[in-house]
């Protein structure tokens, strides 16, 4: 992975998966801890879809890795402490009300906005009010006014409101879900961006693409297949849409890693782990105890061990990217001649 004539433009991109993300937030802990640096200082731009949303926009924000890890670790099985819900039928399982608490404090991104992200970076969600996905984005474009001035609390919340499991997330009159729904994987949308937005071509862009450890979904043979309530989601109706969430998030993170495959070649580097018959049953998007917790740190360390000592990993990590360039909000470059 040489640079072409010293030219190119490196993509992190983090996929969702609930509290699988812990998997993702550790391998940028270690990389962070192999350069002594924070991770967004390697790259041109960040995107995250959920979870990966989430730590997108902390390390957009230099917010060390290691804290979003220890974060994720003490606070995990609060954020996916079940709540009355008459399974499911009656409301979300889960409040966001714990992971909001979190976001918000000042530790993390307290009252900042989507403005004060020394990175460039883009955060899909689904606006459930118009029925149009969106993209939360840097103000790296001269088009891109308004997003700057959204709270990343708010961001976060839209962006990894996953339908079955947390309530939609309303800020700006508007309701916002999950955008995993089309974008679990957002590699695809970051390669446009840098294309589109930032006038590069396709032979300039390097992407880093990190997952968390999805399960693959598939029919089990001894199972009715009639396509009822009781084969997607057994006894229990409420797991019908968390069943068809995961077949998404999963055959979505599959697509993009197959298409990016082709799109670019050797610039591609995607970090993941399948996960074996016996660790999947103590790993799920909402599942945040000890054991699952075992499995995610320890398989993260393996698998950074490896990316670390794999030549492509580390042309990534010598990257050296330009300054970036903000149009408007808190980090607006003086010589660009916007108001701020």
């Amino acid at each position: 992975m040489s640079d072409a004539l010293g030219k190119r433009f490196q993509i992190l991109a983090l996929s969702g998966g609930g509290y699988r993300g812990l998997y993702t937030a550790k391998i940028l802990a270690d990389l962070e801890d192999e350069i002594g640096a924070p991770i967004a200082s390697k790259f041109d731009l960040i995107a995250g879809t959920s979870i990966g949303g989430i730590l997108a926009l902390a390390i957009a924000m230099e917010i060390p890795a290691k804290s979003m890890v220890d974060l994720f670790v003490r606070h995990g099985e609060d954020i996916f402490r079940k709540r009355f819900s008459l399974k499911g039928l009656l409301r979300s399982p889960y409040s966001a009300k714990p992971l909001e608490d979190l976001l918000a404090d000042d530790v993390l991104f307290g009252i900042r906005t989507l403005g004060h992200c020394q990175h460039p970076v883009l955060v899909p969600a689904i606006n459930y009010s118009t029925g149009q996905p969106q993209i939360f984005k840097t103000p790296h474009n001269q088009a891109f006014k308004r997003d700057h001035q959204f709270l990343l609390t708010d961001i976060a919340l839209a962006t990894s409101a996953a339908p079955s499991y947390f309530p939609r997330h309303k800020f700006n009159n508007n309701q916002y879900v999950d955008g995993g729904l089309y974008a679990n994987a957002p590699g695809l949308l970051a390669v446009h961006e840098a294309e589109t937005f930032f006038s590069k071509t396709v032979e300039e862009v390097y992407l880093f693409s990190i997952g968390t450890m999805s399960s693959k979904f598939t029919a089990d043979p001894r199972r009715n297949s009639a396509g009822g309530t009781y084969d997607w989601g057994g006894i229990s109706p409420a797991n019908t849409p968390k069943r068809l969430f995961g077949l998404s998030i999963s055959v979505l993170e599959s697509l993009s890693d197959f298409m990016l495959r082709h799109r670019l070649h050797n610039r591609y580097l995607h970090v993941d782990d399948v996960l074996t018959d016996e660790r999947v049953r103590a790993v799920a998007l909402d599942r945040a105890d000890a054991p699952a917790r075992e499995v995610l740190l320890g398989a993260a360390s393996e698998r950074s061990k490896i990316c670390i000592g794999n030549d492509a990993c580390q042309a990534f990590l010598r990257h050296a990217p330009e300054t970036p360039m903000f149009f408007y909000g808190p980090n607006a470059r003086q010589n660009v001649g916007k108001d701020n």
